[in-house]
């Protein structure tokens, strides 16, 4: 099977920052099953860079340098958290370049339309957009308490876009979701070293480093972060309230049972950090992350 590679789109288009709020996957979290993939570490839309060049002939397929500027404007009104106003915006422009149905679909899964936004990720997974519809996807599921299959998507993404800071933030998120401490911290040190100002990273890896029962080395690791005493007794709030959600659910992992049978609500992800809008640490409603 050919592979295809990720395309390289301007900086001015693909430039992304924190969002607040994961579902903000911003990625922050506890256990999982236990948490709310609110990924507001991961939540917020963060920088991304791509290994593989452009091809203007596919990726940006009839957008020319004028289109390109208003997709650009679009994305920040998607960042600035009115994925509304970005789906009307993206209709008026009247275009199926891949470019263009990244930023709906990254749209549609910020305001629960996931089956759409999933169709829209699977028709670019074979394309220059593949590492970005990955990320999405991974992200989309993750959302959704499919966390095994959401790793599968992040890691892929990773894989065909290795120096893109925010998909490795998140795919660290999620690996501290799963319980895998160390591959998540690998994946949130790779962050800091490529981008040392990371602040959703940061904050991430020094919830790891809480959940592991290290409060001292927490504490060293936030000094030396820049982050503050305030994120840092926030960051532990979370982890508390994560562990004793935790306890409660093993103690009573069964719903009682009620008169009448009634179907059981999907699996979620409780989520310990604050939304993508909120520019808590990684993942939204996305995704917004500690």
């Amino acid at each position: 099977m050919t592979r295809h590679l990720p395309c390289r789109l301007p900086s001015p288009l693909r430039t992304r920052r924190p969002v607040a709020g994961w579902p903000t996957l911003a990625l922050t979290g506890a256990l999982t099953g236990a948490l709310t993939w609110t990924l507001s570490a991961c939540a917020p839309i963060g920088p991304r860079q791509h290994d593989a060049p452009v091809d203007p002939a596919v990726c940006s397929a009839g957008l020319g340098p004028a289109e390109n500027t208003r997709l650009a404007a679009i994305e920040q009104v998607l960042r600035d958290g009115k994925p509304y106003a970005a789906l009307a915006q993206l209709d008026a422009m009247r275009s199926e370049a891949p470019s263009v149905q990244l930023v709906r679909a990254d749209a549609l899964r910020r305001i629960d339309r996931p089956s759409e936004a999933a169709a829209l990720y699977q028709q670019l997974l074979s394309g220059c957009q593949s590492a970005q519809a990955h990320h999405g996807l991974g992200l989309l599921l993750a959302n959704q308490g499919k966390l095994s299959e959401g790793l599968t998507h992040l890691q892929a993404a990773r894989t065909a876009a290795p120096t893109d800071v925010r998909v490795r933030n998140d795919l660290g998120y999620a690996l501290l979701l799963a319980n895998r401490p160390d591959e998540a911290r690998f994946e949130l040190l790779t962050v800091l070293d490529l981008s040392p100002r990371e602040a959703r990273a940061a904050r991430n890896l020094v919830l790891l480093t809480l959940r592991e029962g290290r409060p001292e080395k927490a504490r060293e690791l936030a000094t030396s972060l820049g982050l503050d005493a305030a994120t840092l007794e926030r960051l532990g709030r979370q982890v508390s309230q994560t562990q004793m959600q935790t306890q409660i659910q093993a103690q009573n992992p069964w719903p009682t049972p009620s008169p009448s049978p009634q179907p059981e609500p999907a699996p979620t992800l409780v989520a310990p950090l604050p939304a993508d809008a909120a520019n808590a640490t990684n993942v939204a409603k996305e995704p917004a992350r500690p």
